[in-house]
């Protein structure tokens, strides 16, 4: 629209005849630029969705995350030798976890973030008055394994949580960076992460019978 307003002006300055003329000449040159801008605007969308599939086919692909049920949950007993829900001291447990990967700007490390949602709650025997305020700690491990399941590495984290008085349960979310290698060609080796909470064989038997 702004283009036509600006041809009638210099139209209204000339002859009829001449007007005439220009105003055809005019016509011509704006279809064949409205021709060129479309075919370039095409090309450009082309070019773009090139682009976008060249991104889409380069992003790194996430790592497995793997939990193993029997290491999902850590309970804490007041005697490890006669668990029972009475004896309950606390319990927490990974109720999930997600990942988000990207390329590093140097292009030759996968930068993984873990988000690691934990809930925890205590048993009768956690306080020994109302008014504490217990504080605990859940340890908990990320492992990367490759795919012979060999350890590349493990490191061991702890969920610290502090109860505030009448609090008896907790939600909370870890977050970790894990900054891994990329084979050559970018890809991803066959990595896989392992997570689940750093037990004590007493912990390890009591989870294995239930």
């Amino acid at each position: 629209m702004m283009k036509r307003s600006l041809i009638f002006p210099v139209c209204a300055a000339l002859l009829l005849s001449a007007c005439g003329s220009t105003f055809e000449g005019l016509k011509k040159d704006w279809s064949s630029l409205s021709t060129a801008t479309s075919e370039r605007f095409s090309e450009l969308t082309q070019q773009d969705q090139v682009r976008t599939n060249i991104a889409k086919a380069t992003a790194p692909q996430c790592i497995d995350i793997i939990v193993d049920p029997q290491l999902d949950s850590l309970s804490e007993f007041e005697d490890m030798k006669k668990p029972s829900p009475q004896n309950l001291v606390s319990t927490a447990t990974l109720t999930g976890v997600t990942s988000n990967c990207k390329t590093s700007d140097d292009g030759g490390f996968l930068e993984m973030r873990l988000d690691i949602a934990l809930a925890s709650e205590l048993g009768p025997k956690a306080r020994r008055v109302k008014s504490d305020q217990p504080f605990f700690a859940y340890p908990y491990f990320i492992s990367v394994k490759n795919a012979e399941g060999a350890d590349l590495a493990t490191e061991i984290f702890a969920a610290s949580v502090t109860y505030e008085t009448g609090q008896n349960s907790v939600n909370l979310v870890e977050t970790i960076n894990q900054r891994l290698p990329l084979n050559d060609d970018g890809s991803t080796p066959d990595y896989q992460v392992h997570v689940g909470f750093q037990l004590t064989d007493e912990q390890l038997f009591y989870n294995a019978s239930l």
